[in-house]
């Protein structure tokens, strides 16, 4: 878990041109963080599946009928955590890595950003916005990453 400091928090502020306020872009990213706890579950489901596969091999069991093999839904949760690790402002990571990663509720995740629980969702609101500014931005360059390596 990563502990910080008060002073670590508010160490940038976020200019108003930095952020996206697009209603239709704040879901998108929402909906993409969102993932995270579902390919979770998926991801458990998928081994699940797995394992009752290998203990009974002649029955039919709904392995990669379920909405993606493993390897798809391991490919979804490093994906999310690449795109917050790549956000400049730190506030804005922590949040998001502490919400939608780690499955903290906002409220304790103020308690471990050492901030207001108001704040906490003023930061959220800011923090979704600054990662929907940036989000076709890096779709782009993984896009780019991925045809690169492929050629």
């Amino acid at each position: 878990m990563i502990k910080t400091n008060a002073k670590q928090i508010t160490t940038r502020r976020i200019a108003k041109e930095e952020l996206c306020e697009d209603a239709v872009k704040l879901c998108e990213v929402r909906v993409f963080l969102e993932r995270y706890a579902v390919a979770v579950r998926m991801l458990r489901l998928c081994r699940i599946d797995e394992r009752e596969r290998k203990s009974t091999p002649g029955e039919v069991t709904y392995y990669g009928r379920i909405g993606g093999t493993a390897e798809y839904w391991q490919g979804q949760l490093i994906d999310i955590r690449d795109f917050i690790e790549s956000l400049p402002n730190e506030s804005c990571k922590l949040l998001l890595y502490y919400h939608y990663v780690v499955g903290m509720t906002v409220e304790r995740a103020s308690e471990e950003l050492d901030i207001s629980r108001r704040n906490a969702f003023r930061l959220k609101k800011k923090a979704l916005a600054f990662a929907a500014a940036r989000f076709d931005e890096w779709k782009y360059e993984r896009a780019r990453r991925a045809k690169h390596q492929s050629s």
